[in-house]
Parts: C-alpha cells; sequence; structure tokens
C-alpha cells in the first residue's frame, strides 16, 4: 500500500499529461433514476469548479468500464465486486458512502401472498414454484446480483419457466414490464420511490437485513492509468464522505422521503 501511494504521488507532480477540468464518474442507474447524481454534481461544480461527467449504467457495466480506464471515479453498489477491484489493482481505496435498500415488489392483489411468507428465504422459494411472472434485470448490475444471491441464499438454482423473464435493461425499463405485466420484481427503494409508473404495483417483502444496499466510492488507480484525474478524484470523493456532499446525501429527498442514508 506504501508503495502504491508513493508510485500515485509521484505520478501527480511528474506527468507531462494536461490535466482535464472535469472528472469522469461511473455510477449506476439507481443514482440518476433518483436525481441524486444531478444534485451532487451540481452543487459540487458550484463549490470546486470541477465538473462532473457521470455515466449511468448498471454496476457491472460501469466496473468494466473502470477496469479499462475509462473514468476517474467508480460508485456503485456491489461490496465483494468493489474490494475486489481494489484488490486488483484498478481502484485506490474503497470508501463506504451511503446505503438504502432493496424490496420486493408486486400485483397489489398478492396472487402468490409472499406479504404473509415469515422470511426472505420463504418469499425466494414461492416465487421459485409459482405461475406467477418474475422479472429479471439479467444486465449484471448490482440489482441483478442481488437477486442471483438471494436465489442462491435460499438453496435454489435459478428459475428455468417461462415465468421468469429477463430484461437485459435498466431497472426503470424493468419496472416498466414488471407493471405492464403485474408481475413480481427486485428494485433498489430509491428508483421504487421516484418511479412514476406503478399501476397496481406496491411493495411486498422488504426490511430483511440480506435486502441492505450499500454504495461505495472508489477512486481510480492513476499507476494504472496515468491519465486519470486523481487530484481531482480526490477532492470529490472527499467532499461526499466529509464535506457537503456528506450533508446533501443525508439530507436528499424525493417527495419528502429520504432516498439513501448515512452511516454516522
Amino acid at each position: 500500500m506504501k508503495l502504491i501511494k508513493f508510485l500515485i504521488l509521484f505520478l501527480i507532480f511528474s506527468s507531462p499529461l494536461l490535466s482535464r477540468e472535469y472528472i469522469i464518474l461511473q455510477s449506476t442507474t439507481s443514482t440518476a433514476n433518483t436525481g441524486l447524481l444531478e444534485a451532487l454534481s451540481d452543487n459540487f461544480y458550484k463549490e470546486t469548479g470541477i465538473e462532473v461527467r457521470a455515466i449511468s449504467v448498471g454496476t457491472g457495466t460501469a466496473i468494466q468500464n473502470a477496469k479499462r480506464g475509462d473514468g476517474d471515479v467508480l460508485l456503485v453498489h456491489s461490496k465483494s465486486d468493489e474490494i475486489e477491484f481494489v484488490e486488483e489493482g484498478y481502484g485506490v481505496e474503497r470508501f463506504e458512502l451511503m446505503y438504502n435498500d432493496f424490496v420486493i415488489i408486486g400485483p397489489s392483489n398478492d396472487p402468490e401472498k409472499i406479504a404473509n411468507a415469515s422470511s426472505l428465504k420463504e418469499v425466494m422459494a414461492i416465487l421459485h414454484s409459482s405461475n406467477s411472472k418474475f422479472i429479471s434485470r439479467d444486465d449484471n448490475s448490482g440489482t441483478h446480483k442481488k437477486e442471483l444471491s438471494l436465489w442462491k441464499n435460499a438453496n435454489l438454482t435459478l428459475p428455468s419457466s417461462n415465468f421468469y423473464i429477463k430484461t437485459g435493461t435498466g431497472m426503470a425499463n424493468t419496472l416498466n414490464i414488471a407493471a405492464e405485466m403485474q408481475a413480481y420484481t427486485l428494485t433498489d427503494r430509491g428508483t421504487w420511490t421516484t418511479f412514476t409508473n406503478k399501476k397496481n404495483l406496491k411493495i411486498l417483502f422488504d426490511k430483511d437485513d440480506a435486502l441492505y444496499n450499500p454504495y461505495g466510492v472508489i477512486a481510480i488507480n492513476p499507476v494504472k492509468f496515468p491519465h486519470v484525474e486523481y487530484k481531482k478524484s480526490k477532492i470529490f470523493i472527499d467532499w461526499l464522505i466529509s464535506g457537503n456532499g456528506k450533508l446533501l446525501i443525508k439530507n436528499f429527498e424525493v417527495n419528502k422521503k429520504k432516498i439513501f442514508f448515512i452511516n454516522e
């Protein structure tokens, strides 16, 4: 770690590359869908004059982009993958930024009665054997990874029936499909709160420890990718975890509802 920090400092002060007046943030659709990314970017620019250009994709795609050096900062929600990203040398250090949770939604009449289930494992078992549709993002996003872990933790294989439908798309589009088909699906609470096409869908199961959804922020390693704006990235990350960015996240609301939470 000391060697990495030395090399970072060496690159910062010796690199002949022209610096940019902006940083590229690889992030998730959930931070964009809720409006948080725009609020953070606008306020950070007002305070520092540094523009944040965000690319909002699924977590898996964001990580793959960052592994190619396409960006300066990574802000996603798949902790094990984030830790691996740092351990493999692509990122400098992971900082815990914020959290919310995942929820399982479905038709208001809840044909499978999952709202009456006593555990998350029971919910997954019911959905696995049901004739009701379940919509999966199937896009290697943080939400998709969480869904896969829920089947696994319930000792279930991935459903193979025609009632298990893969979209390969982002959360908002997946929710639209669930609304049209009156199907069950997994979503982060933030996107659900801001989603306007709910129709007859509602939250049917939540508040289980396994649905905890932490977000981390990582500067992409300038030793591996000398072109990244590490100094500006560090300013941004410090602002997020201990500056006015932290306060903004803590107070951020949509329709008078908090979307993300900070570990105090």
